[in-house]
């Protein structure tokens, strides 16, 4: 009963307005596109992306590079065919970076186009068919984000091809404007303008059938084994799938072997827990695994099975 309540109450996709019969909504269940991650694991963890719904992946900043993959390696995995084999949407995606040119040294990070080439040829389609499907946004403050927010809103409009929305560093004015002392003393206007072009961008997708999936971090200084994501009470509640991910104990790059050559590479696994989901228990945690490329000064990870 606490599981039909709790489908009822999060997903953005089934509304209550009326009476429904189960088994209608079970035949809308399977008629929704999923995605696949990248990783086994995880799409068995948070069965896939599925359309329409809103992921928050957040872990600490030093564990930015991770975040960063994930991200790159579902921007990639939109475009991919629907076949059996690579699982995608097939579609176009969506990039809404955030970034301070004053604050952030590694500006190389905004997005780069090598990593997501190197990405791309991993993941088994070319690099140029991904940078032709994909769009880019950038914004520099927490004004700028809701200017760029509407800007989206009506490229997704008139674009029905786009079924994946990216945020990378959702709330990093947030993060930033504590840290430096320009925002409020409570907060409370930062966080005013985060739901108000969060709303704007959540309601076109869940309209329109867009996945979305924003990257953010969590508050060290708060209790219990699993840390909060920052962004609020209004963060939480909107999200439907919210996934911790941390380097596992101990953990350190270990070398292994493919059968594919006689090479290997370096290869790094991280915990991820789910504390929230629509229809599922939570928590809920499984192993991912990342494999180490590109150069040493500018490295990367590649999620793989």
């Amino acid at each position: 009963m606490s599981q039909l309540a709790n489908l009822s109450g999060a997903t953005s996709q089934v509304y209550f307005s009326a009476m429904n019969c189960a088994l209608d909504l079970l035949d809308r269940q399977n008629t929704i596109q999923k995605m696949s991650t990248g990783s086994a694991e995880l799409d068995s963890l948070i069965d896939g992306m599925q359309e329409g719904l809103f992921y928050l992946f957040y872990s600490t900043p030093e564990n930015q590079l991770v975040l960063d993959s994930l991200l790159n390696r579902l921007l990639i995995g939109c475009i991919l065919p629907k076949n059996s084999k690579k699982h995608g949407f097939e579609s176009r995606a969506l990039f809404f970076n955030n970034i301070d040119y004053h604050m952030d040294k590694n500006k190389h990070q905004l997005l780069n186009p090598e990593k997501i080439a190197i990405a791309s040829k991993y993941a088994g389609i070319e690099p140029k068919i991904v940078f032709k499907n994909l769009y880019i946004q950038t914004a520099y403050n927490l004004e700028h984000q809701v200017t760029i927010a509407q800007e989206i809103v009506e490229k997704i409009e008139s674009n029905p091809d786009i079924k994946l929305l990216a945020i990378r560093d959702l709330t990093k004015f947030i993060v930033m404007s504590n840290k430096t002392g320009h925002g409020t003393s409570n907060g409370s206007d930062d966080n005013s303008k985060l739901k108000n072009f969060l709303s704007v961008l959540y309601q076109t997708c869940v309209k329109n059938s867009v996945t979305m999936v924003a990257t953010g971090f969590c508050n060290t200084s708060s209790s219990g084994i699993i840390p909060k994501p920052i962004g609020g009470t209004y963060l939480k509640h909107l999200v439907n799938v919210i996934v911790n991910l941390k380097p596992n104990l101990n953990n350190s790059y270990y070398y292994y072997t493919t059968s594919s050559d006689t090479g290997g590479g370096s290869s790094v696994s991280y915990r991820a827990t789910m504390t929230k989901h629509p229809y599922q228990l939570t928590p809920k945690s499984a192993n991912i695994y990342a494999e180490r490329i590109g150069k040493r000064k500018n490295p990367m990870l590649f999620i793989f099975d």
